[in-house]
């Protein structure tokens, strides 16, 4: 290109006044300096946004659970559940109960009735009654089995089929177990008894399978029986209520109702039988202990009896003994065993005293505890000086405390405190304790003389009359044991006649009409909800592992990059949506305009480097566009296409693509001949990438390279250089260090994430500053709703002209080229 087309620029200044955004520019974070952002939490607004992304795999997962839940309830049966209630009879056997004169105690407490239900003893019997042990593959068949019964000795468990033809029957057994043998077990006549090699009790009649060529049916032990039914059965009592609430749940509505009548009445008779044999127990003591009683009666009254008898011609001895004798009998023993217990307790608190006193000497403390401990030491007045000794030590052990958690043991106050405490106990405390010892020492004595006499008194009276005093007494206690235990024996065996079980049933079983789980509906809706859940699980797991740039948190959280701008998708619908589209696209290249001209540092000229992770990101796309924006605003501006391998901005702006930047590098070309001024813009200047060349890229290393930059800096306002992607090779990094300013462009759904992120380990390497990134290909819903601008606030004119200039405030959308 001609010389003579190129518009030189020897100033910036006046250019630069209708540049400016707003304020003088500064750097207000954008760029390396910023730190990048910390990591944020789940966001919601990601969620929501991968459900939409993801709705018709969720739609299509909730249609196979919907068809999956519909074919389930064809082979699912459904389950009823009934329902039963038993009062228990709390506190019985307390006084004052008023169902019998003698009750045993209550048989079980509340939490106790629970392991009584779950029992084998409840179970077992019910499981037998009722046959549950069987189970024939046809519900329709279970009239055949009413009378199944089995012998636990020789039953071989499995599943068995019967096969009937004519008059005869053949039983199979099915070997389904690992190590089991299956094959005929047995045939016979039909009417015979079926299955006795087996262990089987069964003998159907002829007309009963008449009408049944084959009969399929399981058999178990009736403990596994009991196992399986003791699983299905909840049961709930709350606390401090009377009321045991059971629940069974089964395939069949009346025979689970009978099951769990069964099971409530089974329960009331083994909890009469445990009552009535408490009561029973409780009898049968008392009568052997009244026996017991009536021969030590008769003993003691044929003793009395021969006492009398034997001494009759004896004088009498009341007439020897002094007037009164019998009136001061009961003093005498009660001062006499008075004094004896006082003598005794004072020799065993002595003794504790001394073992105390003994253990102190030798370690060096006597506890307070181990002292007042001693019961005669509490209350006793002689023992003031003692007690007042002890709180001396306590009192002194806790102000030494005290001092300790203020003064080291160095200190003068704690070292008197010590001494005075080690006076204490060494010497206060054991003559104290000396002295009281001795005080009790002379008591003991004293009373131990008194007991001597009281001995010689006791002695003194007739031997005759205190034998015949015992036998009285003995007679009188034997009377008063065979009174109380004849009553208690006759008031249990009253008990034992008139004796009612703790429990009794309030509410029995009803059959319900209508299944209460595993129904149609629930099953349908359930197997949707959980196949929706998993929907969303899937949606929000393949969102998570999914590498490509979707989310704005993954540039800002992920990459730290600050987000520049938002470029829209523009559809491709004609009339006021495309219309508002495009004003869209207008406002976003406004704000990257502004965002990036105040991440700059305002004491360089404005140079930066556009470039993506990868291919068809679309930074040819927001080069040229930015560039124009910047012309627009009245910014020179020029745009170089820096990719030199595979670059089009000439074509996009309709230039010559020769001689460009290859050729300049190369120095086969100057300045004034790679430089075109853009027709349509005039203050936009292209400098193309130029011809292909292998070692193309090694001219971008060169020195040239960087003089470039610094010149045309020096003569425009803002230089832009659309780069390869940082994946395509170093000339993206070549360009970035030139310039010193990078834009990354992240288009969502395209752009590798962790492509990105290893290629800005590496800027981060050079001197390069990273201004941030541009989002594109934006749809402004979700996350990226708030990125919008509102199109009421669209600038129009007032008077529209009726011809376009070129100077008119808008941003020329240019193709995507793929780049």
């Amino acid at each position: 290109m001609a010389g003579s087309q190129i518009q030189p620029h020897q100033s910036r200044d006046t250019a630069m006044d209708s540049f400016q955004d707003s304020a003088p520019p500064a750097d207000w974070g954008g760029g390396q300096q910023a730190a990048a952002p910390e990591r944020a939490g789940p966001s919601l607004r990601r969620y929501l946004s991968a459900l939409y992304r993801f709705k018709w795999l969720i739609v299509a997962f909730g249609l196979l659970g919907g068809a999956g839940g519909y074919v389930a309830t064809r082979y699912i049966d459904p389950e009823f559940e009934v329902r039963a209630t038993i009062l228990l009879e709390q506190g019985t056997g307390t006084q004052g109960s008023s169902r019998g004169p003698i009750q045993a105690e209550e048989l079980l407490q509340a939490s106790g009735w629970k392991d009584l239900l779950r029992s084998f003893a409840i179970a077992d019997p019910v499981v037998t009654e009722m046959g549950l042990f069987v189970s024939p593959q046809n519900a329709a068949d279970s009239s055949l089995f009413r009378q199944f019964r089995v012998d636990q000795t020789r039953l071989r468990p499995g599943d068995y089929v019967l096969a009937a033809t004519g008059n005869s029957y053949t039983l199979t057994f099915l070997a389904k177990a690992q190590g089991a043998i299956g094959g005929i077990v047995e045939k016979g006549t039909v009417g015979d008894s079926i299955g006795r090699i087996v262990g089987f009790q069964w003998q159907p009649t002829s007309a009963s399978l008449a009408n049944r060529s084959e009969l399929a049916f399981r058999v178990q032990t009736p403990r596994e029986a009991s196992i399986g039914l003791i699983s299905r059965m909840e049961m709930k009592l709350d606390n401090g209520s009377a009321f045991l609430f059971l629940t069974l749940t089964g395939t069949d509505a009346k025979r689970t109702a009978a099951t769990l009548n069964a099971w409530v009445e089974q329960f009331v008779v083994v909890a009469t039988t445990l009552k009535k044999k408490n009561v029973m127990s409780v009898a049968t003591i008392l009568d052997g202990q009244r026996e017991y009683a009536t021969t030590g009666l008769a003993q003691a009254e044929s003793e009395l009896e021969s006492f009398r008898v034997r001494t009759v011609t004896e004088p009498n001895e009341r007439q020897t003994i002094a007037p009164g004798i019998e009136m001061t009998n009961s003093p005498v023993f009660d001062a006499y065993f008075r004094d004896r217990v006082l003598a005794d307790n004072y020799l065993r608190d002595r003794l504790a005293l001394e073992r105390i006193l003994d253990t102190g000497r030798r370690t060096g403390s006597i506890t307070r505890e181990a002292v007042l401990s001693i019961p005669i030491v509490n209350g006793d007045p002689a023992a003031e000086n003692l007690r007042r000794a002890l709180t001396e030590q306590a009192d002194r052990e806790q102000l030494l405390r005290r001092l300790r958690e203020s003064y080291t043991d160095e200190f003068q106050k704690v070292k008197d405190e010590q001494a005075a405490l080690a006076a204490l106990r060494s010497t206060t405390l054991p003559n104290a304790m000396g002295a009281y010892l001795a005080e009790l020492r002379l008591r003991e004595q004293s009373l131990n003389a008194t007991v001597a006499q009281s001995s010689k008194d006791l002695r003194s009276i007739p031997s005759r009359t205190i034998e015949e005093q015992r036998l009285k007494r003995q007679v009188e206690v034997s009377a008063e044991m065979y009174r109380n235990l004849n009553l208690k024996a006759a008031e249990a065996k009253l008990a034992e006649a008139a004796t009612v079980p703790d429990v009794s049933i309030l509410d029995p079983a009803v059959a319900p009409l209508r299944p209460t789980q595993n129904t149609a509906p629930v099953i349908i809706f359930g197997a949707l909800a959980a196949a929706l859940g998993l929907g969303v699980v899937l949606a929000i797991l393949l969102d998570q592992i999914d590498k490509r740039f979707r989310h704005p948190e993954q540039a800002t959280n992920d990459l730290g990059l600050f987000v520049l701008g938002v470029v829209p998708v523009v559809g491709a619908k004609r009339g006021r949506k495309s219309v508002e589209d495009a004003s869209q696209v207008v406002e976003a290249f406004r704000t990257i305009r502004m965002n990036v001209r105040y991440a700059a540092d305002p004491s360089r000229p404005l140079a930066i480097t556009i470039t993506s992770p990868g291919p068809n990101d679309g930074k040819s796309l927001i080069s040229s566009n930015l560039a124009l924006s910047f012309a627009e605003s009245g910014a020179r501006t020029l745009l170089i296409d820096g990719d030199i391998r595979r670059g089009e901005l000439g074509k996009t702006f309709g230039t010559p693509t020769r001689p460009g930047l290859v050729e300049y590098l190369e120095g086969t070309a100057l300045i004034a001949e790679v430089l075109h001024p853009v027709a349509a813009h005039a203050n936009l200047t292209l400098l193309p990438g130029g011809a292909r060349k292998r070692r193309g890229p090694e001219l971008l290393a060169t020195p040239r390279l960087v003089q470039l930059i610094n010149q045309m800096s020096a003569e425009y306002d803002v230089v832009i250089v659309d780069s390869p992607p940082l994946g395509a090779g170093f000339d993206a990094f070549a360009l970035a260090t030139a310039t010193g300013n990078l834009a990354l462009v992240l288009r969502a759904g395209v752009t590798d994430r962790k492509m990105a992120e290893a290629k800005l380990a590496v800027v981060d390497t050079l001197p390069v500053r990273v201004m941030g990134a541009v989002l594109n290909g934006i749809k402004l819903t979700g996350a990226y709703e708030y990125y919008s601008y509102y199109q009421e606030y669209a600038a129009h004119d007032e008077d529209p002209p009726a011809r376009l200039t070129g100077g008119s405030e808008s941003v020329r959308t240019l193709p995507e080229t793929g780049r």
